[in-house]
């Protein structure tokens, strides 16, 4: 085994890689997720991110790890106790957004997926939805589609954004 890992909290887990590893088993890889990686403790381990230079892990110190980026581990003595954080860039979904996106897809006919549908959503996704609140206003259902509100694709667009417990919701965790 590289490594041995305790999960810590619902994104959080600390991975420690002890001074008898063999160099050759801390190949490239990508992760699936974004993370932001803190160095519990470290003597001369590295960590070299794809097309650069390796850089030292300092102690006390945070990195961040972009998700499909190809990095490695370079091996030092002792061990290597990192804590790694997938969550710090998530944001939790409410509830009353999320049913407002279904009500969009109902009225659009589609079974599938949307990422305000997930449990949590990246800063980017806020940022995202913060610049269309920003440049479209509130949209209700017009007159001439009620009863057959899958007719209005702007009120559907709307909805797909979250509606407005969307934009509520976007206000209040961008401040």
């Amino acid at each position: 085994m590289v490594y041995e890992q305790e999960n810590i909290g619902k994104f959080k887990f600390r991975r420690v890689f002890t001074e008898n590893v063999d160099s050759e088993e801390l190949v490239w890889h990508r992760d699936r997720e974004d993370r932001k990686v803190f160095v519990e403790s470290s003597n001369g381990w590295m960590l070299q991110m794809d097309e650069e230079l390796p850089q030292v892990l300092q102690e006390g110190q945070s990195y961040i790890i972009p998700k499909l980026t190809y990095h490695r581990v370079i091996k030092g003595t002792g061990d290597l106790k990192i804590v790694i954080d997938e969550g710090f860039n998530k944001i939790k979904v409410p509830k009353a957004v999320q049913n407002e996106v279904k009500k969009g897809l109902f009225y659009m006919k589609k079974r599938t997926s949307h990422p305000l549908l997930e449990t949590y959503v990246t800063l980017k996704d806020v940022e995202d939805l913060k610049k269309y609140f920003h440049t479209n206003k509130t949209k209700v259902l017009k007159e001439e589609h009620k009863g057959k509100p899958h007719n209005d694709p702007d009120y559907i667009d709307w909805l797909l954004h979250g509606g407005n417990k969307g934009e509520e919701w976007i206000l209040k965790i961008t401040k």
